[in-house]
């Protein structure tokens, strides 16, 4: 296997970028710093997609529906509970370990799954598919998954709002 350096300098430089985008949206004390660094996040991912991957579908994805709606979705809320500085700090203050110590569990379950060889799970690359099948099966076979990710955001950030928020 012939490895390209121009590829893994690219890679190498771009997850390093992924990294400290993602350490903003942890350790930024303004949420609305926080939730652009994670647009950030998410156009450097694209990048990564187009660039890496070859996958402009899955990268015009990631802008239009993360970057785009989401982020939008995600500033609505910020901008509804209309934190002040230093409150938000005082709720999530006590549970400052225990998110830590769920966070660390679920990255080390990532890198037990991601590391161990699961061969016959995932095939392949997406080669010589089109954006029609793929958009068939979203909205065919897979669409109570489609629908249940939807609510299951909305839910989310409702609860989000009914957790900060004193009078509703």
């Amino acid at each position: 296997m012939v490895v390209n350096l121009w590829e893994v300098l690219l890679f190498l430089f771009l997850a390093l970028l992924i990294f400290l985008s993602a350490a903003g949206v942890v350790f930024l004390k303004n949420p609305v710093y926080s939730a652009l660094s994670l647009l950030a996040n998410l156009c450097l991912t694209a990048v990564m997609y187009l660039a890496l991957m070859g996958a402009p579908f899955i990268a015009m994805l990631q802008i239009i529906v993360y970057a785009g709606a989401i982020m939008v979705f995600f500033l609505f809320v910020i901008m509804l509970m209309n934190l002040r500085k230093g409150e938000y700090e005082d709720r999530i203050g006590p549970w400052r370990f225990l998110l830590g110590l769920g966070a660390a569990v679920l990255f080390a379950i990532q890198v037990f799954v991601l590391g161990a060889e699961w061969k016959g799970w995932v095939r392949g690359g997406a080669h010589g598919v089109s954006i029609g099948e793929i958009s068939h099966l979203i909205f065919t076979r897979y669409i109570l998954v489609f629908e249940l990710v939807s609510v299951l955001i909305f839910v989310a950030a409702l609860g989000a709002v009914a957790l900060t928020k004193k009078k509703l």
